[in-house]
């Protein structure tokens, strides 16, 4: 059975990668949402090579020619000499990978069409229009907030206010994703500096834990 893994905050797709070699199941990065725009090309470019190592139709030319045009073309512009060039196995691993990475800011502005994106990628999964029971969401928030060497940073900055640094709260973006869609694992990764990283009188990683046994 595929199981189909939602990435949030994803990065270059470090902890997504590890998902998709796994041996242990069949995982399948259904969406991976980043905002930065170099990781996302890293997601899209990683995205696009899984797609065609699954293709049973991928050979050793088909290879040799993703080889040739990763080293002729500017990193810059990689992706689209590979989603134009003329084999269509490639061309298709990238039509692929467009629908599978997104550029997206995860916060309160956008999470409705953060929900639509996600219930897209999970329609192949559903059984006659319910959410898969399978499903599982990974990913970690920025860390900035919470490592020893950004609450350092943030000490020297005047008027620094934890409670206003958005980024405290990005992790609330998880608790939305899993009260619309349930997933059956839920898996966070940070820094080891979140456990005694605080917000006001409080410890942000008790309150981490406090929010996520009442996501909604």
């Amino acid at each position: 059975m595929t199981i189909p893994v939602i990435d949030l905050f994803a990065g270059p797709g470090g902890l997504g990668e590890g998902f998709s070699r796994s041996c242990a199941a069949d995982f399948r990065i259904a969406i991976s949402i980043e905002k930065d725009g170099m990781a996302h090309e890293t997601l899209r470019l990683r995205a696009a090579h899984r797609e065609l190592r699954r293709n049973p139709k991928t050979n050793q030319r088909v290879w040799e020619l993703w080889d040739s045009l990763v080293e002729a073309s500017p990193w810059n512009t990689l992706f689209s000499s590979l989603h134009c060039c003329e084999n269509d196995l490639i061309r298709e691993a990238c039509q692929h990978a467009e629908h599978e990475a997104h550029q997206l800011t995860l916060g309160p502005d956008n999470r409705s069409e953060v929900s639509r994106e996600i219930r897209k990628r999970l329609e192949p999964y559903m059984d006659k229009g319910k959410l898969p029971n399978n499903a599982v969401l990974i990913g970690g928030p920025p860390c900035q907030a919470y490592s020893v060497v950004g609450r350092s940073r943030n000490k020297g900055t005047k008027k620094y206010v934890a409670e206003q640094d958005h980024r405290h709260f990005l992790y609330e973006e998880y608790l939305h994703v899993i009260a619309e869609f349930r997933p059956a694992v839920f898996v966070m990764e940070n820094v080891k500096g979140i456990l005694s990283s605080r917000v006001g009188d409080g410890r942000i990683f008790q309150r981490i834990m406090a929010d996520l046994k009442r996501p909604g």
